[in-house]
């Protein structure tokens, strides 16, 4: 009976995925699907994200965190992999979110909007690196917020 519970533990150990993997799989598969809505995405955003070097940190709801070097041009997504927490990936802008909000923006139907929602309400936290960066992300929010008033987006 030992014999059996301990290979069923194991083979549980083996394929049981932890949530990060969960999470970085759906969002994998979500960057097909965005890259080929890209042209959809409002101007201010493609200036804010479209060409990029983004370090992505998701805080999970276990306390881990989840990295992820997301390189960007002209909006769509070229390159997307789980890195480790330590490595230097020349990011442009890092971006911090939780895992509810990561998963709200794919379930949404409205991705855009809960995007937006995020970043006022500090769920999505876009840190710009560098002075250049820093002045043009401002300058890209700035655009976007006015949009979102206006109902362009």
């Amino acid at each position: 009976m030992k014999k059996i519970l301990l290979t069923v533990l194991l083979l549980a150990a083996i394929f049981m995925q932890p949530a990060s993997a969960d999470i970085f799989s759906d969002l994998d598969m979500k960057v097909n699907e965005y890259n080929e809505n890209a042209s959809q995405v409002p101007s201010a955003l493609q200036n804010m994200l479209g060409n990029e070097v983004i370090y992505l940190i998701i805080e999970m709801n276990d306390g881990s965190e989840l990295h992820i070097k997301a390189v960007t041009e002209n909006a769509r997504i070229t390159t997307f992999e789980q890195i480790e927490p330590e490595k230097d990936i020349g990011a442009t802008l890092e971006v911090t979110a939780g895992e509810s909000t990561v998963q709200q923006l794919m379930d949404s139907e409205n991705p855009l909007g809960v995007f937006i929602d995020a970043m006022e309400n500090g769920g999505i936290v876009i840190e710009p690196v560098g002075l250049v960066d820093s002045i043009t992300f401002q300058v890209a929010n700035v655009l976007l917020k006015l949009s979102s008033m206006l109902g362009l987006v």
